[in-house]
């Protein structure tokens, strides 16, 4: 378990928000350096538990740590830990943030509630073989046959994001694969294809400026056009997918075009 976890905890959001500071703030402010970048900012406490050689007492710093993929937010142990449970990882949750999250993809409810299959009732099963054997009803795969398999990929990563090649005395099967929403199939053999095809991914980046223009509007994108979302996102992909020119560049579309209004005009107000 982890040592102190409180302290290890909020050591792994400030390095969640360090390495997102870099991103924007650097030369370049490059969107896919958020799901590319192979740099963990440790200090002393973390690499210690993560494996990289750093005095206990060291400050945050960049370390890449050595025979193991990382690759920005997707594999980030903040997030990791965030998407799993106490003991376990979970693919269904790691594959809904990033379907949801960085895909933009509409999700359905489930069905039916239902409860996680214990794993110390099914202490033969890897994470994976629990998940395909619990989602296996057909009403379960209209969701779970995008959600899982983009979860699978990030099976490296166990319930607190430390790098593993082996669960249950089995190897790890991070195989995956992603339909869009054009019908176009992508396989993943493991984290960095899959952080590859989501930076290339333009349900990446149209999610990303969707996103952005309601953090920086606090407003729905589809009331200042129909075109907005389109334009703003070939935009942002013709400049490099700089991130702080595409802020920029939505607050002068904002203030710029009026919000389209969707109440009928008055027989009254049109006649004058």
């Amino acid at each position: 378990g982890l040592e102190e976890p409180p302290v290890v905890g909020a050591d792994l959001r400030t390095s969640l928000e360090l390495f997102l500071d870099d991103v924007v703030w650097q030369d370049g402010s490059d969107y896919r350096r958020f799901l590319q970048t192979e740099d963990l900012y440790l200090n002393g406490r973390l690499a210690r538990f993560y494996g990289a050689k750093l005095p206990a007492d060291a400050p945050f710093q960049k370390i890449k740590l050595e025979g193991e993929p990382r690759s920005g937010v997707v594999t980030h142990p903040y997030l990791m830990a965030s998407f799993a449970y106490t003991s376990t990882g979970s693919p269904i949750h790691r594959g809904v943030f990033l379907t949801r999250g960085v895909l933009g993809r509409v999700l359905m409810p489930p069905p039916v509630a239902v409860a996680p299959l214990a794993p110390d009732l099914h202490a033969g099963l890897t994470t994976r073989e629990r998940v395909e054997l619990q989602t296996s009803p057909k009403e379960c795969r209209v969701c779970h046959g995008m959600i899982n398999p983009v979860g699978f990929a990030l099976e490296n990563y166990d319930a607190v994001g430390r790098f593993r090649k082996e669960e249950q005395g089995k190897p790890v099967d991070t195989a995956g694969t992603y339909r869009s929403k054009a019908g176009d199939v992508a396989e993943f053999k493991g984290p960095m294809d899959l952080a590859a095809y989501l930076a290339a991914s333009p349900e990446s980046h149209s999610a990303f400026v969707q996103q952005m223009f309601h953090h920086l509007v606090k407003q729905p994108l589809n009331a200042f056009g129909l075109d907005e979302l389109k334009n703003l996102t070939k935009s942002f992909e013709q400049h490099d997918f700089n991130i702080r020119r595409l802020m920029v560049e939505v607050l002068a579309s904002s203030a710029l075009t009026p919000r389209r209004s969707d109440k009928p005009t008055s027989p009254v107000a049109s006649s004058r």
